[in-house]
C-alpha cells in the first residue's frame, strides 16, 4: 500500500509543480521589456478560406482597420463550394488580393499565399478569426527589435462567447493556453504558435520548406521546424484575434480530437529534438513537456485512482480528499489569478473558473481517446464545425 501512496504523491507533486512553475513564468511577462523600435517592416497577412461565407467579410474588415500601414492582405480560397470567393472579391483593391485554387487543404493554401507574399513578415490569420485593431503594429514592433525573432504567437480569444461551453473556453484560452505560452516565451520557447494569430519571418519559412501537408497540426509542425534552427519564438499579447468557438460538444470534439491528433503526429515527427541538447530550451524541457501534455489525461486518470485505492485500502479519506482539494484550489487560484493579469479580463470568468476542473476532465476524456486512436492509426477526416 506505501508504493500506491508514494505514487500518488508523487504525481501530485508533479502536477503541482508543472502548474506553479508555469504560473511564475507568466507573471515574470508583465514585467518583459515592451519592443519600442519602430517598426517598418512589410507583413503579409495570409487568410486560407474553405467555405467561410458567413465569417470572411467580418475577417478581412478587421484587417483593413488596422493602425499599421505597411502591409498586404492575400487570401487564399481553397475550392469553397459556397460564396467565400465571391465575398472575399469585393473586398479586392490597393490593400487585398485574392487568389483562387483547387481544394488541397489548409497547409497548401498557406503555402499559395506565402508564396505570393511580398513581405518579409508573413502572418496567418483563419478566416473565421477578426484581429483587433493594434495587432499588426504590436506584431511588427516585436520583430523589429530583435532579429533573431523567427515566430510569433499572438493572444487568441473566444469571439463574443455565448452559453457556458462557450465561456469556458474562453477561460481556457486565457488561463491554460494562454499561461502556458506567457510562461514559455519567457524562456523564448512557445511550442505552438496558433493558426488564428501565427507571426512569421519569411526567411524562417523558407529555410523549413514552408507549411507540411501531412499531419493536422500544421502550426505545430511549423512552430518546431522553426525552434530546431534556433530561432526564438514568443509571445505577444497585445495582438489578440477573436475566433469563432465550437458552440455544441459535438463540434467541440471535431476540434480537439484534431488539435490532439495531430499535437501526437507532429511529435512523433520530430521525436529527433527529445532532450537534445543541440536544441537548447526546446529540446530540453519543450518538447519533454508537449509529451507530458501528450500523456497528461493517463497521469490524472492515474492519481484519482491511486487517490481512491489510497480511501479504500486505509480507510482515511481525509488526507486524499484534502490532497485533491488542494489541487483543485490551486488550480483554481492560479486560473483567478491569470485572469486578473490578461488585458481583456471579465468579471464572469472568474465565476466560471472553478468549474474548469470538469470541463478539463471532458478534454482529458477526448485526449486520451484521441491518443488511442492515433495509437491504432484510426482514419479521420478534416472537420469544420457549424457556423
Amino acid at each position: 500500500m506505501d508504493i500506491i501512496i508514494i505514487l500518488f504523491l508523487s504525481l501530485l507533486v508533479v502536477a503541482l509543480v508543472r502548474v506553479l512553475s508555469l504560473w511564475f513564468l507568466s507573471f515574470a511577462y508583465r514585467f518583459r521589456k515592451q519592443a519600442s523600435t519602430a517598426a517598418i517592416e512589410r507583413i503579409s497577412v495570409i487568410v486560407p478560406a474553405y467555405n467561410e461565407e458567413k465569417s470572411i467579410a467580418s475577417s478581412i474588415q478587421s484587417l483593413l482597420g488596422q493602425d499599421y500601414h505597411n502591409y498586404e492582405v492575400v487570401v487564399v480560397d481553397d475550392g469553397s463550394k459556397d460564396g467565400t470567393l465571391e465575398i472575399a472579391k469585393g473586398f479586392e483593391g490597393p490593400k487585398v488580393r485574392v487568389i483562387h485554387q483547387e481544394n488541397r487543404g489548409k497547409a497548401e493554401a498557406l503555402n499559395t499565399g506565402l508564396k505570393a507574399a511580398t513581405g518579409d513578415i508573413v502572418l496567418t490569420v483563419d478566416a473565421d478569426t477578426r484581429l483587433n485593431r493594434g495587432a499588426l503594429g504590436a506584431l511588427a514592433g516585436r520583430f523589429a527589435s530583435d532579429p533573431k525573432l523567427g515566430a510569433l504567437s499572438g493572444n487568441v480569444k473566444v469571439d463574443a462567447p455565448r452559453g457556458m461551453l462557450q465561456r469556458l473556453q474562453e477561460v481556457e484560452y486565457t488561463t491554460g493556453i494562454g499561461l502556458t505560452r506567457k510562461g514559455q516565451s519567457m524562456l523564448a520557447t512557445v511550442m505552438i504558435v496558433p493558426g488564428p494569430i501565427a507571426a512569421f519571418r519569411k526567411e524562417a519559412v523558407e529555410k523549413v520548406s514552408y507549411f507540411s501537408p501531412h499531419t493536422f497540426a500544421e502550426d505545430f509542425d511549423m512552430t518546431l521546424a522553426i525552434l530546431k534552427l534556433r530561432y526564438k519564438v514568443e509571445y505577444e499579447d497585445r495582438a489578440i484575434a477573436y475566433t469563432i468557438a465550437p458552440r455544441g460538444l459535438e463540434d467541440l470534439l471535431k476540434q480537439r480530437r484534431r488539435w490532439y491528433r495531430g499535437m501526437i503526429q507532429v511529435l512523433a515527427k520530430h521525436e529527433g529534438m527529445f532532450f537534445r541538447r543541440r536544441y537548447g530550451v526546446a529540446g530540453m524541457y519543450g518538447i519533454p513537456y508537449m509529451w507530458y501534455d501528450t500523456v497528461s489525461p493517463m497521469v490524472n486518470l492515474f492519481l484519482a485512482l491511486f487517490a481512491v485505492m489510497a480511501g479504500f485500502e486505509t480507510g482515511n479519506w481525509a488526507p486524499v480528499l484534502f490532497g485533491l482539494g488542494a489541487y483543485w484550489i490551486l488550480q483554481t487560484l492560479v486560473a483567478i489569478s491569470a485572469i486578473a493579469m490578461d488585458r481583456e479580463r471579465r468579471l464572469w470568468q472568474i465565476f466560471v473558473s472553478p468549474f474548469l476542473i470538469f470541463y478539463s476532465t471532458f478534454l482529458d476524456g477526448i485526449r486520451a481517446a484521441a491518443f488511442i486512436e492515433e495509437i491504432l492509426s484510426l482514419g479521420m477526416k478534416w472537420e469544420s464545425p457549424a457556423r
